[in-house]
């Protein structure tokens, strides 16, 4: 690695990739500007092609993009090697970026398996990523190696892109279809310029923009789905071009049902990614048609919210700007406090104003209201309307919908064939066993879904209508996401029977969320939920209060073992009878789980003491996968500072978390457990967003400032939140958070609870006067005795 100085005004710090060059992060010692240099090795043959590179980029900087990286500077330099011969390298300096694109996704999708990037932010990047290119094209330069790689992220906050690598796999263009070199990536290359590669051309004749332009259209499917085509997809697909066309023809559907409030879009990726070159559009057309026919814009859906509907003093007036919207929102949550006629009488105003057929996504909030069998009619109404709906919400839990309110609404749904996405939450709303038994089966008929929410919690439902839920799952089987909540419902451990049942029948389901809580689920439940879950990716289970013992986790992480594929796992199991046994029981397994990268493990309220916490963190601290996510609450489970020992250990260990969340809340935890996180944190300074609850704890001034010392040391850190609630500090405390505000340079947010402490009236002045001299950006509150100050 090269380090210190090769030019007297740059100084290498570390190298950021290592290719057939080498890239290093630089710091201009002029400026103290930290910037990018790239190094190539120059030989006779490739000094002419590097000083064409220099024209290139001159060329450029002349005539800037603010997508496009710029140039700042260039130089050579020789080195001495051990056979005494001088080489000679090559540096290009460039501005400093963050990551590529290949690798944001990644960092993205370890996270959060499901990641995906907002309609606007897909709509943004497809605009300045054509414009970027279309300036280029107006200047007569093509890229001719466009990837992931060679987008750059600059502020991931805007997420602000800019394209690199111009100059050295390009050529300054005079007749776009004369004769030229085969150059790119293969995966990302056009299926001309392909073809000429698979016979082994050296050169061939192409019009190197609408190379370009296909290039990017496989970038711009793996910006919108997140996946890539493989090598083998590759090869198979480029071989024969029915294969190609159906190919991209499915992932077109895809991206427009990913993203259906994108003015076409579809038909931009149509254009970019035409198999015949002479049909596909260069960059100035795609330019011209987005500009002449609005494509590319994200249309916003018609709202309407609960603080609006406070507003309205005459409903004659009411107007609902809905027409011609494919996406409607209504959060009518304003409407807790009117009577039935009053409801009645606004929900059919709203109902007269909902008749547009082309709706494609409906959402409609109605929470603790008197909704019952007479005023749903309006609702009904518009349901009925609304036939071509492939995303439908409603969250109507905590009113009195009754088993008739439900069949009315149902018997709607069931009208919508194309219906992919729905979510029922309908909890604590006076149902029964013949209610479900009535309805549920009427929704067999939605063949097409892929996402199902069912929230029927809080009904006191018996276990009669269990097969009801179940039925209808197995009737799904395009099934991807289920997530299914039966809480507090009189039922028992043959759920998870049930459910290991209808998992087998949904071959394609990768997502799974349960809430079986304050339901007894005993050991034999726990365990046939285990073996439900082995050929998922991510799994949530909610079982507080479910009667669980050890036994019955020993049993349950059998099938946990057998999770090869899982990459996101959360067990909330607080208020149960486990002890030390079940988390050694557990403890083993989660170590076996090499694709694991989000955990959350929640056993507060269990008897686990500190001998169960050990056996978990020393399981996360021997992971040898990376978790980039972690929450870990022991909340009143007994723990001393003792316990602590292994948390200390994976801080350090787990090297790629971003986040992480502990809660110890309401156990024995002082000094001595402080001075152990100050040794985790002092290594884990990676880390980003922090939420740490230590209420009810004996940490003292002491233990206060020697957490906060640690916590000083997260260089990255941009969200806290702490609550050190009832920890016997005092104003000093106060003095020490204020302080440790100045080490986070990236710090957006921070929230400090210091409530029931040893404060008066002097630290509330002083805290209110120190806030107002913090020199920082982020928003802070910190909340003191009975008073919170705030800055912004």
């Amino acid at each position: 690695m090269m380090t210190g100085n090769v030019n007297p005004e740059y100084r290498y710090l570390s190298i950021l990739a290592k290719t057939w060059n080498e890239v290093y992060m630089a710091e201009n010692l002029q400026t103290k500007q930290k910037c990018c240099i790239k190094q190539v090795l120059i030989d006779e043959l490739l000094r002419e092609r590097f000083q064409s590179e220099i024209q290139i980029l001159q060329k450029i900087k002349a005539y800037p993009h603010p997508n496009i990286i710029s140039f700042e500077d260039s130089f050579y330099y020789e080195k001495v090697t051990t056979q005494d011969k001088a080489i000679t390298f090559g540096c290009i300096v460039m501005e400093l970026g963050i990551t590529n694109l290949q690798q944001y996704i990644q960092s993205k999708k370890q996270s959060d398996p499901e990641f995906r990037f907002q309609e606007y932010e897909v709509a943004d990047f497809f605009v300045t990523m054509i414009k970027a290119h279309s300036h280029l094209q107006e200047i007569k330069i093509a890229h001719r190696d466009i990837k992931p790689e060679n987008i750059i992220l600059f502020n991931d906050e805007n997420l602000l892109f800019k394209v690199c690598d111009v100059g050295f796999g390009t050529e300054i263009i005079d007749e776009e279809q004369r004769s030229r070199t085969i150059g790119g990536t293969v995966l990302y290359q056009a299926p001309e310029v392909y073809r000429a590669f698979k016979r082994r051309k050296h050169q061939a004749k192409y019009n190197p923009y609408k190379s370009d332009v296909f290039s990017l259209g496989l970038v711009f499917l793996l910006f919108a789905t997140t996946h890539n085509m493989t090598k083998q997809q590759r090869e198979e697909l480029f071989d024969d071009e029915m294969k190609l066309y159906n190919y991209l023809r499915e992932k077109r559907k895809q991206v427009k049902e990913l993203y259906p409030r994108i003015k076409g879009v579809s038909k931009i990726l149509k254009l970019m990614l035409d198999i015949s070159p002479d049909q596909r559009y260069d960059f100035s057309q795609l330019s011209q048609i987005i500009e002449e026919r609005q494509y590319l814009e994200v249309k916003s859906p018609a709202k309407i919210n609960h603080k609006h509907l406070q507003s309205i003093a005459n409903l004659d007036d009411f107007q609902l700007d809905i027409k011609n919207k494919e996406d409607v929102y209504l959060d009518l949550n304003g409407m807790q406090n009117k009577s039935q006629d009053e409801l009645l009488k606004f929900l059919e105003t709203i109902a007269q104003q909902v008749k547009n057929f082309q709706m494609i996504t409906l959402q409609i909030k109605l929470e603790m209201s008197c909704l019952n069998v007479r005023t749903v009619a309006p609702i009904e109404k518009i349901l009925n309307r609304a036939q071509k709906l492939k995303e439908l919400q409603l969250h109507l839990w905590n009113n009195k919908l009754g088993n008739l309110g439900l069949l009315f609404l149902i018997k709607a749904i069931m009208k919508m064939s194309e219906l992919k996405r729905l979510t029922l939450e309908i909890s604590n709303n006076l149902l029964s066993d013949e209610g479900i038994n009535n309805s549920l089966p009427l929704l067999e008929g939605l063949v097409h879904m892929e996402e199902l929410k069912l929230d029927f919690g809080l009904n006191y439902l018996p276990m009669d209508c269990c097969e009801a839920f179940f039925s209808l799952i197995s009737a799904m089987p395009k099934l991807k996401k289920l997530d299914l909540s039966l809480e507090s419902n009189y039922m028992n451990q043959v759920l998870s029977k049930l459910l290991k049942q209808t998992v087998k029948r949904l071959p394609l389901l990768t997502q799974l969320s349960i809430n079986f809580s304050n339901i007894p689920m005993h050991n034999e439940g726990f365990y046939d939920l285990g073996e439900s879950i082995s050929e998922l990716e991510n799994c949530e289970l909610y079982l507080w209060g479910s009667q669980i013992k050890d036994f019955g986790v020993e049993e349950f992480a059998k099938g946990l073992s057998k999770c090869e594929k899982i990459k996101h796992l959360n067990l909330t199991l607080w208020n149960n009878q486990i002890t030390k046994k079940g988390c050694e029981s557990l403890g083993q397994v989660l170590p076996k789980l090499k694709k694991l990268s989000s955990l959350t493990i929640d056993l507060s309220k269990n008897r686990i003491e500190d001998e169960g916490v050990r056996f978990l963190a020393k399981a996360i601290h021997e992971m040898q996968q990376p978790l980039r996510i972690l929450q870990f609450w022991i909340e009143n489970v007994s723990c001393s500072s003792f316990g602590l020992r292994y948390v200390n250990r994976f801080l350090v260990t787990q090297t790629k978390l971003r986040n992480i969340s502990l809660n110890f809340r309401l156990n024995q935890i002082g000094l001595d457990g402080m001075e152990l996180l100050y040794n985790g944190f002092g290594q884990a300074t990676q880390l980003e967003t922090v939420n740490l609850i230590l209420d009810h704890n004996p940490l003292g001034d002491d233990g206060v400032n020697t957490l906060f010392k640690g916590l000083c040391k997260l260089k990255e850190l941009q969200s806290l939140f702490l609550s050190l609630e009832s920890v016997q500090g005092s104003g000093n405390s106060v003095t020490v958070m204020l302080s440790s505000i100045k080490s986070w340079t990236e710090l957006k947010e921070l929230h400090v609870n210091f409530l029931k402490n040893d404060t008066d009236l002097a630290d509330d002045i002083n805290l209110k006067n120190r806030l107002l001299e913090i020199q920082s950006t982020a928003k802070i509150n910190i909340e003191l005795k009975t008073i919170n100050q705030q800055q912004k």
